[in-house]
């Protein structure tokens, strides 16, 4: 009997043992396929994830979009504010009238310019400035001018050509002026004349007496200058007055017609007047 008992206790350990070891490896199998599904799952939605694109842009990617988008309209903001220079602000208002070129004015020096109209005289005042001076600002009120462009309209073509002025006269001294060019060079009120003829220009150098001016060197200049230089072509009438020793910017004048309209060209200095003329040939 006591071995029958040992026998039946010793079975049922052993059975024991197997349910315990079979209920282990059966939690350990479902605990194994849980994650396996889990990680099938996960590694699903990722893949669905990468292949949609995505509409949200790392920090630094948005930033960096920010500050183009902040440099681009400052671009735009600094060129639209640019503004025109004064000779541009002169052309877009009388856009249909020709000027001499400021860089012949005073020797390439910056050029303040202000413009007025009125009974069918156009005024363009030159004035020599430190830098680059609004058109017509009122700083050039109080600044002495270099130079002037005028143009007049009249009522007739003889009017205009009248309004010229020419001055000549061929009885005075002979003078060589070079390039087969004769001058005649006459005396009065103190002071000393030479005059010539160039086409439909009328020329003359005026010399102060009581200063021992001379007026044969810028006269031959003058000459020389114009050999090279080509002025404005007048339709039948203009004057060239130039000074050896100029006292303001009216002292030197060229003046010519055209029909009806006659331009006046004023610098203090004789060579630059000249040159203003030349430019407005072109």
């Amino acid at each position: 009997m006591k071995k029958f008992l040992v026998l039946f206790s010793t079975l049922f350990a052993l059975a024991a043992c197997n349910s315990a070891t079979n209920d282990s490896k059966d939690s350990t199998t479902k605990s194994m396929e849980t994650a396996t599904t889990k990680s099938h799952s996960t590694t699903n939605l990722s893949r669905s994830q990468s292949s949609k694109p995505s509409s949200a842009k790392p920090a630094s990617t948005v930033a960096s979009s920010t500050k183009m988008a902040t440099s681009a309209i400052g671009t735009d903001s600094t060129h639209a504010n640019q503004t025109m220079t004064a000779l541009e602000e002169l052309k877009a208002k009388y856009p249909n009238e020709k000027f001499p070129d400021p860089s012949t004015i005073s020797g390439g020096k910056t050029i303040g310019m202000t413009a007025s109209e009125a009974q069918g005289t156009l005024k363009v005042t030159y004035y020599v400035v430190n830098e680059e001076t609004p058109f017509n600002d009122s700083s050039l009120n109080s600044q002495t001018p270099v130079a002037q462009f005028q143009r007049h309209t009249f009522d007739s073509t003889e009017t205009a050509q009248n309004e010229v002025g020419q001055i000549y006269d061929p009885n005075g001294q002979q003078v060589d002026l070079g390039h087969n060019i004769t001058g005649y060079q006459t005396a009065g009120a103190g002071s000393s004349f030479l005059g010539w003829k160039e086409g439909n220009w009328s020329l003359l150098v005026r010399a102060n007496n009581l200063e021992q001016e001379d007026p044969k060197p810028l006269a031959k200049q003058t000459v020389e200058y114009l050999e090279e230089a080509f002025l404005p072509a007048p339709q039948r009438a203009g004057q060239i007055s130039l000074q050896v020793t100029p006292s303001d910017f009216q002292s030197n004048t060229v003046v010519w017609q055209n029909n009806q309209t006659v331009y006046t060209l004023m610098n203090a200095d004789a060579m630059n007047s000249l040159k203003m003329a030349v430019s407005m040939a072109s």
